[in-house]
Parts: structure tokens; C-alpha cells; sequence
């Protein structure tokens, strides 16, 4: 706030709602009493870390996108949400490129300008046999349509 930022990005992770996502347990050993030593968490630490820029009352966009490929973007749809829910349902990939990652951060800086908003992202293929859809939505449309939902991602649980 003293520096004058208005708006602030941060891409993290999908998993932060999820202590058995296996990401958690790298950097953890057992030690030989089953106690759980090192460090680890990863992902837990980061939504924690979140919950600072939440708190702060700069306006903010945190994405956790899914896991990242080195594949072109702007070939499939942006599937936005919160809270780990695309890892629900019946088994998806859930991965996003790294082009389609950075074209939704720009998004962020104008469409959610003035905004506080954090939620997951991946891309699907475009359904087939929808000729009514020849390309994928870009990502200004799909994260204004996002945001037209009101939806955020629920950090009330880390507060204890």
C-alpha cells in the first residue's frame, strides 16, 4: 500500500485445499516413531501465504492454475473455479499451458482490475460436435464471465 500498488497478481497452486495432495508431502519424512519431520506442505503454506494478500485490502487476482505444460496456447477452453473443485467428478485432466496461464494473468490486470478475486484454472478441449464453436473463448471473456458468478476462493478455514 505504501508504494501506491493497486492491484496485485499472484499465480500459486491448485491443491492448497487438499492436505493429502501428494505435493504436501514433498520435503516431509517419517521418522523411525511415524512422526511426520521436515518441512513439506507446500501447498498448504502457499494458501496460507494468500490469506496475508487477502487480508491486506489491496485489491488482488490469485490464480492456481493446474498443472503446467510447455504446449501452445489459445487451442483449448479456459474452465475456471474455486476451491479444488475440478478435481471433482469423474477423473479430468487437469493441466493448463503455460501461454494460456500468462494470457489470464494480462486478463486479470484489466478485467479484474479493482477486483479481489482468487480461483483455479485449467483448459479442456473444446466439446466436440459444437460447430457453433470454432475457437476457444479468450481469456478476458472467460475470466469476465467467471467473475459475473461472484465466486472467490473460501480461505475461512485457514484462519484458526
Amino acid at each position: 500500500k505504501k508504494l501506491g500498488i493497486q492491484h496485485v497478481i499472484i499465480v500459486s497452486s491448485m491443491g492448497g485445499t487438499e492436505p493429502n495432495n501428494f505435493l504436501n508431502s514433498v520435503g516431509k519424512t517419517i521418522d523411525k516413531n511415524g512422526v511426520s519431520t521436515g518441512h513439506g506442505d507446500i501447498l498448504l503454506w502457499k494458501r496460507r501465504a494468500e490469506m496475508y494478500l487477502v487480508e491486506s485490502g489491496l485489491d488482488y487476482t490469485i490464480i492456481h492454475p493446474g498443472g503446467l505444460l510447455d504446449t501452445p496456447g489459445g487451442k483449448e477452453e479456459f474452465v475456471l473455479d474455486v476451491d479444488d473443485n475440478l478435481y471433482q467428478g469423474p477423473k479430468r485432466s487437469t493441466r493448463i499451458s503455460r501461454e494460456d496461464l500468462a494470457e489470464l494473468c494480462v486478463a486479470a490486470l484489466s478485467v479484474a482490475k479493482g477486483q479481489k478475486v482468487s480461483f483455479d484454472c485449467i483448459t479442456r478441449p473444446l466439446p466436440e460436435g459444437d460447430k457453433s464453436r470454432t475457437a476457444p473463448k479468450s481469456a478476458e471473456r472467460a475470466l469476465s464471465e467467471f467473475l459475473e458468478l461472484s465466486k472467490s476462493s473460501n480461505y475461512a478455514s485457514l484462519k484458526n
